[in-house]
């Protein structure tokens, strides 16, 4: 009984974890992150209950938690809709303006129609119904968890932002430890061994108090930053004072590699190779171009300078004629597609709908201090 206690402290500690976070977001509810840690914190107080009730066998019936009908359909499918909508947020925090894939939607309404409809039109106990009812619904679960994991890994080292690159480590880490215990301990560990077992419900436990180690980290770490630091990437702070005579002094000499000796134009620079041309370390170099330059992105930096020379040549009479990949590869770009990416980034435009177009302005030179 002292050890269900315990799992009942962890329960209860991790719902009110929960409501706080979720609190916490909805001061800020304007921003789409902070919506969608609004909603995952009301995920997780629903996957606390269902818990209670789903492992009734293994509770003591003082401490159980009976959730039925309407509620335990819609409790089970707010916890299911947990690694889209965490995929939704890593996306909004690391990818930059780009456009949501909408083929995950699709996957979505297929996944929740398997976890909360089929049950209606298949027979329970078919030879199908669990690959249908579990093995499915947690394959396109396991979709979004990999979308989520990519979109906070694939940008990392371009990152300027500090308390962004500490998000992408902490996410990482909650990632990680989700499909520790509900991938490889539950399918591969707790699968072969008969159902009427006690481990499923342990496995529940410890995910459960993973879950409070991380919620009190966030919260505590909105205490400390603030929510906007973490909850806006695009924020961009802007200096409260003067810049100081080092920070100039480098400023200055990242001017002029990229505005004399057009160190942009290398292809496949790095912020790594670029700080060590600076003579800078990286860490203060990514904190200059953040905070002074006003610059999120590394890539978005490199844009910047890029796209502006390649507006100068699409608009120079001289290479009117010129074909756009020259000009993208005399520029640093490697392919045509990350050049029309970039291009659109900073015009809004596609290279030839710009070149064709007299009025468009050809783009400011970026911030150089």
């Amino acid at each position: 009984m002292s050890a269900q206690l315990v799992f009942f402290a962890i329960d209860v500690a991790t719902a009110f974890a929960a409501v706080l976070l979720g609190l916490r977001a909805l001061q800020r509810w304007r921003l789409p992150a902070a919506q969608l840690v609004a909603i995952i914190a009301f995920d997780t107080v629903c996957d606390v209950a269902l818990g209670r009730s789903d492992y009734s066998y293994w509770i003591p019936a003082a401490l159980q938690l009976d959730v039925d009908g309407v509620l335990a359909v819609i409790f089970n499918i707010a916890r299911n809709l947990t690694p889209f909508l965490f995929a939704a947020f890593c996306f909004i925090e690391f990818a930059d303006g780009r456009r949501f894939p909408r083929w995950l939607f699709p996957l979505l309404a297929v996944q929740l129609f398997l976890e909360a409809a089929i049950g209606w039109f298949i027979d329970p106990i078919a030879a199908y119904a669990d690959a249908l009812t579990q093995v499915a619904p947690s394959l396109l679960q396991t979709v979004f968890v990999v979308m989520a994991l990519y979109w906070t890994v694939a940008d990392w080292r371009n990152d300027l932002i500090e308390t962004r690159r500490r998000t992408r480590l902490l996410l990482t880490v909650a990632i990680g430890i989700n499909m520790l215990f509900s991938g490889i301990v539950t399918r591969l560990l707790i699968g072969p061994m008969t159902f009427n077992t006690p481990w499923n419900y342990y496995n529940h436990v410890a995910l459960v108090f993973s879950h409070l180690v991380l919620l009190i980290f966030v919260l505590f770490q909105f205490m400390d930053s603030g929510i906007d630091t973490y909850l806006d990437p695009f924020r961009r702070p802007m200096p409260q004072t003067p810049v100081s005579n080092p920070d100039a002094v480098a400023l200055a000499r990242l001017a002029a590699l990229m505005q004399e000796d057009y160190l942009y134009r290398r292809a496949g620079l790095t912020l790594k190779a670029l700080a060590g041309k600076a003579g800078i370390p990286e860490y203060r170099l990514r904190r200059l171009i953040h905070e002074q330059l006003g610059f999120a992105n590394f890539n978005a930096y490199l844009h910047a300078w890029r796209i502006r020379e390649a507006c100068e040549q699409l608009r120079g009479t001289a290479q009117r004629r010129t074909p756009i990949l020259t000009i993208a590869l005399s520029v640093g770009y490697q392919s045509v597609n990350t050049f029309n990416r970039g291009f659109r980034d900073v015009t809004g435009m596609a290279p030839s709908a710009w070149r064709a177009d007299e009025t468009a302005p050809i783009p400011p030179s970026p911030k150089t201090a």
